[in-house]
């Protein structure tokens, strides 16, 4: 069961970064999501935890955009993103590295890194994030010709979420982010 525990650590009135309010999901006749709403703060680092099927992933999804919700509404610093428009949460600010990690493996790492950019101008701010990701993947950089298809499952994963810190996220959305590392 997903909660807000706002009222046991108070938070200033700050805008939240992110605002989901009553979030309904329906897959055909099930009702995945119920009403689910949150509120992130800036600085704030929030983690789902729940048992599979309750509904974490179905909550990141409506949140980028990937799937429509039937009812309730997402927030971006105050901006109301309309329901399944991916375009419009990732130029809001918002990542998604997916479980499963939907990489694109027909390109290189090194392409794949530069996707998660390609919406930013900003070259030398870019370089130093690609830098930056290489730091925290060194194996990426070892590998950054390389066809990304060809790399492991634990690779792969370190590929998307470095993908998905070159966009420079206002919110990263991480679904299962440890699969598959050692």
């Amino acid at each position: 069961m997903l909660r807000n525990d706002r009222e046991a650590h108070p938070v200033p009135a700050v805008q939240p970064v992110l605002e989901a309010k009553d979030v309904h999901v329906h897959y055909g006749g099930i009702h995945a999501l119920q009403g689910i709403s949150l509120q992130i703060q800036p600085g704030e680092i929030v983690t789902l935890i729940g048992p599979n099927g309750s509904g974490k992933s179905t909550l990141l999804r409506a949140i980028s955009g990937t799937i429509r919700p039937s009812a309730g509404e997402v927030r971006i610093r105050g901006t109301l993103l309309p329901f399944g428009d991916p375009q419009r949460a990732v130029k809001s600010g918002v990542a998604h590295v997916p479980e499963g990690r939907g990489i694109f493996g027909n390109l290189t790492v090194a392409e794949n890194l530069g996707l998660g950019a390609y919406l930013r101008h900003d070259r030398p701010r870019i370089a130093k994030d690609l830098e930056h990701v290489y730091e925290l993947f060194p194996i990426l950089k070892e590998r950054a010709s390389q066809s990304a298809g060809t790399l492991s499952g634990g690779e792969q994963q370190m590929l998307a979420i470095g993908r998905g810190l070159m966009m420079r996220p206002r919110i990263l959305l991480l679904d299962e982010p440890s699969l598959g590392l050692a």
